[in-house]
């Protein structure tokens, strides 16, 4: 039998206005490890300065000037001018379950499945534009999940094809849509006519508890659909093996039993979100829930639940800390601590072995 894994892990929450020094102390620390993933497959294969550049003026014009701010923070360089447009870059798998839920109130719950090698686990509080988001950041110029002030709320699942293209990390929509928009509606006439480079379902909820899930594929028109349910699998094409490795169908069909009985309150519900089949455990392979977020429009609260601590936040109140958490994988397996250079990013299931 296997040794089980540990490793500890801590989350924080940072809070800054504009980009700057905060921002910058953070890309400092995670661009090594950044760089190397983004040039895994050799310079000529990401798109160039100009490419990247001709995109973001295309699709999101109004982000320019908060891309401008990060590359200056940054430091001004080609590769990290590059890697924060976020056009073209190598594929990713992730995991995650999500599902909107309306009883005694609209809330928004999702399940962040992934590997904590390759995660940065920071919570930030920002005014970058438009409007205060708080979000779970990626790639530092994307977001995983979040909300709004106006209590719009945006979350990301896998949508379990094989396929990449041209188009933006789904992570930057996320932070564009959170950006500039205020409702459900805003968020599908914004979202339709981006390129993402691969599959992925955005589960979207409004303060006035307006839903809607949009399937986004490399290559097709954006489906909008009214399911208030996602997993890692979509209506149109799938791949079997990825399907069997993270039981997507068994946690759709978990959640869509839960909607059914509705006897959970919103609170009730996330909480759900803790145990089997939702709450997984493999983080060595890839496939550990490394947090469950809870987003509540009306009240504009944002809550991040473990087994054992919450966070909870709203914009008014929203402090700097630290929660440390070790993830044990019982069945272990073998390190994948540089994940970034090794089998993460290849296109096969993300160490979830074959």
């Amino acid at each position: 039998m296997s040794e089980a894994t540990r490793m500890d892990f801590t989350f924080r929450s940072l809070t800054e206005e504009k980009v700057g020094l905060t921002w910058q102390r953070e890309f400092k620390r995670l661009w090594p490890a950044y760089r190397r993933w983004f040039l895994r497959y050799g310079e000529s294969d990401r798109p160039t300065y100009l490419e990247s550049l001709q995109a973001l003026r295309q699709y999101m014009p109004e982000f320019m000037p908060t891309w401008e701010a990060m590359v200056e923070a940054a430091g001004g360089g080609d590769h990290a001018a590059r890697f924060l447009a976020q056009y073209k870059p190598p594929p990713l798998f992730r995991g995650c379950s999500q599902a909107v839920h309306i009883n005694d109130e609209p809330v928004i719950v999702r399940n962040y499945d992934y590997s904590p090698y390759v995660f940065d686990g920071l919570l930030m509080r920002s005014h970058f534009d438009q409007r205060g988001v708080i979000a779970m950041i990626d790639c530092m110029s994307g977001a995983l999940d979040g909300m709004n002030e106006d209590g719009l709320a945006v979350s990301m699942s896998f949508g379990g094809r094989e396929e990449f293209g041209d188009g933006f990390g789904v992570t930057l929509l996320i932070r564009y849509l959170l950006e500039y928009a205020t409702n459900v509606s805003e968020v599908i006439e914004l979202a339709r006519e981006i390129p993402i480079h691969g599959s992925y379902n955005l589960t979207l909820l409004d303060a006035n508890a307006n839903h809607a899930t949009l399937e986004i594929a490399a290559g097709e028109p954006m489906r909008v659909t009214q399911a208030a349910i996602a997993t890692n699998h979509q209506q149109l094409g799938n791949w079997p093996l990825y399907e069997e490795k993270v039981q997507t169908e068994l946690r759709y069909q978990h959640l869509e039993q839960l909607a059914a009985q509705q006897t959970d309150s919103a609170t009730g519900f996330a909480g759900r979100f803790l145990q089997p089949p939702l709450y997984n455990t493999q983080f060595a392979r890839g496939f550990g829930t490394l947090y469950t977020a809870a987003y509540y429009p009306r009240r504009r609260e944002c809550h991040y639940l473990w087994p054992a601590h919450e966070w909870r936040f709203d914009f008014q109140n929203f402090t700097e800390s630290e929660y440390n958490i070790s993830f044990i994988d019982p069945e272990g397996y073998p390190d994948h601590s540089d994940a970034y250079t090794e089998t993460f990013t290849s296109n096969r299931l993300p160490g979830l072995a074959f």
